[in-house]
């Protein structure tokens, strides 16, 4: 079952599936460790309704639009 990053539950980790975004965009997203079989984690939420990410130990923010065009499956423990 696949559900968009935007409504993955803080502190779950979970499996990128795809970006589904213009090109240019999932390729900064690739450049930032979102790609394909990247485990991230939700850490919490920024005053604009995007989210902070745990991706690979790096901190990243993104977008409430940009969250909902990532698609994820819960993490193999």
């Amino acid at each position: 079952m696949s559900t968009p990053l935007d409504r993955v539950p803080f502190g779950m980790p979970v499996r990128v599936v795809a970006a589904e975004s213009p090109v240019d965009l999932t390729r900064r997203l690739a450049e930032l460790g979102l790609r394909p079989g990247a485990v991230v984690r939700c850490l919490h939420r920024t005053a604009g309704g995007g989210r902070v990410l745990d991706v690979g130990g790096a901190r990243i923010a993104l977008g409430r639009t940009v969250l909902r065009a990532v698609t994820t499956e819960p993490a193999a423990p």
